[in-house]
């Protein structure tokens, strides 16, 4: 009886292992395409929000075929730039445990993944509009730059990944056909700048004198440095966000969501100074209560104010 019931036992152990196998493979290849960093892409829905008085569902659609691309070129530039990066990762206290670094997907592999996705990503943006498409190659351009060079040139290497969220905020804002927020595309650069040079700093702090054997450009930069730099971009921001309110948005009481954005930029402060997330600023977005309270609340009060509910 003993031996009936182990005999039947191996084919159902060996059908939950088959699910337990499938999710370690699958597992490494979501963590190279870094699909939580698919999050910063959410600026390609910009468009919609600064035209949400005459949003038509042709334009939602083309959206987010547009936040699908942006998630496939970007995930090529990831997969790039650790291939680049392989050796410097492995003796990086975190980014060792990357898939390339650690050993969980082959290079080979990475590279077949890489040269299916990134040439079908540019071939659909062209064909979905030349203008998006051309600034899917820029921004491709501009990463590939960045991976194999212009990373080690100081400020150069923030001001290209805070390009790349310029442009996926511009190209949203392409789609609606509106005319350009000047504003609120500088409020998404010094924004970015901040998050870029907040990054930097956890970086170094992270690193502690190890930064010439795992990235050279952080030994170019300095904590006194960046916190210079802090308070200027911090400031650029909110005025920025608040001349794009005055000027730019369709409600004048669009100045009410001001103190919402300044408290965003406040307690992302704060939680640099209590966790170990800088070197993630993503993942504060995705795991804070405060600060996704925060953004919830921005896009009640903006859209209803879009609306004219209170008014």
């Amino acid at each position: 009886m003993n031996r009936e019931k182990i005999i039947h036992s191996v084919p159902i152990l060996g059908s939950a292992s088959a699910p337990l196998q499938k999710s370690k493979r699958i597992k490494p290849l979501l963590r190279l395409l870094r699909v939580h960093h698919w999050t910063k892409n959410a600026f390609v829905f910009s468009g919609l929000l600064l035209s949400f008085n005459h949003l038509s569902i042709q334009m939602i659609q083309l959206t987010l075929v547009q936040f699908l691309l942006f998630c496939g070129i970007s995930s090529s530039v990831y997969i790039l730039n650790d291939m680049v990066d392989i050796e410097k990762d492995r003796r990086h206290p975190v980014k060792k445990f990357r898939p390339l670094a650690s050993g969980d997907i082959k290079v080979s592999h990475a590279l077949t993944i890489l040269i299916l996705l990134c040439p079908c990503v540019l071939v659909l943006s062209f064909l979905v509009n030349s203008t998006f498409g051309a600034i899917i190659l820029i921004y491709f351009i501009l990463n590939v730059s960045y991976s194999f060079k212009l990373k080690e040139f100081v400020i150069i290497d923030v001001l290209i990944i805070s390009i790349g969220f310029v442009l996926r905020s511009l190209s949203g804002c392409l789609t609606t056909g509106d005319k350009i927020p000047i504003w609120f595309l500088l409020s998404v650069a010094f924004l970015t700048l901040f998050l870029g040079f907040n990054k930097r700093k956890k970086e170094i702090l992270t690193l502690s004198g190890q930064t010439q054997n795992t990235r050279k450009i952080l030994s170019e930069y300095s904590i006194g440095l960046i916190n210079e730099m802090l308070p200027m971009l911090t400031s650029c921001t909110v005025v920025a966000y608040a001349c794009f309110s005055i000027f730019e948005a369709n409600s004048r009481y669009m100045i009410a969501t001001l103190p919402i954005a300044v408290y965003g930029i406040f307690r992302y402060q704060y939680l640099l100074s209590k966790t170990d997330l800088g070197e993630r600023p993503e993942m504060i977005v995705l795991r804070d209560r405060p600060i996704r309270f925060a953004v919830l609340l921005w896009v009640i009060v903006y859209i209803s104010l879009q609306s004219n509910l209170f008014i």
